[in-house]
């Protein structure tokens, strides 16, 4: 394999990577937001959003530190620095699912909607991450469009599916 075919290998490896990462934290995000739509009516912007950015960076250092555990308890050679600073600044995009929530509800904190309405656009915002995530995960794979179409339904319908289970919590 030549020099220029290996860096072509590590950078779709990290950019497939960096789409996983951000799938794992709009998951995460979408968990949250559900339960934060079971008290929205008591809830203020500002407490909605630090509720959510709280979640992010905790699933960020969750992800990287059961990483990091594996990685020493399988004895990998180091990377250079430790573990847990490789797996930190490896899964950084984790961070990123959060801004799209955390985006509407700073919204409906300066008064452009209610706290309800931004836990709800925040939703619609995770599943079409997962959307967006799904279309390239399906162009990064190389399989057929019939298949590819298969993805880009499934990934999204896990959002739709949490939803879903809030929905339904609510109503209980």
């Amino acid at each position: 394999m030549s020099a220029e075919s290996q860096l072509s290998e590590h950078a779709r490896n990290q950019f497939a990577d960096r789409v996983a990462f951000i799938v794992y934290g709009s998951i995460t995000v979408l968990a949250a937001v559900g339960g934060l739509i079971l008290e929205s009516q008591s809830l203020k912007p500002w407490q909605a959003t630090a509720v959510l950015v709280v979640i992010t960076i905790s699933a960020w250092l969750a992800h990287s530190m059961w990483r990091a555990v594996r990685a020493r308890a399988r004895q990998d050679p180091e990377p250079e620095g430790s573990h847990e600073l490789h797996e930190l600044l490896r899964s950084w995009p984790i961070l990123l699912s959060g801004l799209p929530g955390t985006t509407a509800l700073v919204l409906a904190a300066a008064g452009a909607w209610s706290v309800a309405d931004g836990l709800r656009i925040a939703q619609g915002l995770g599943v079409a991450v997962l959307f967006g995530a799904a279309f390239l995960t399906a162009r990064l794979a190389g399989t057929t469009r019939s298949r590819q179409l298969i993805y880009v339904i499934a990934l999204p319908s896990v959002g739709l599916v949490i939803v879903a289970l809030e929905v339904g919590a609510h109503h209980l």
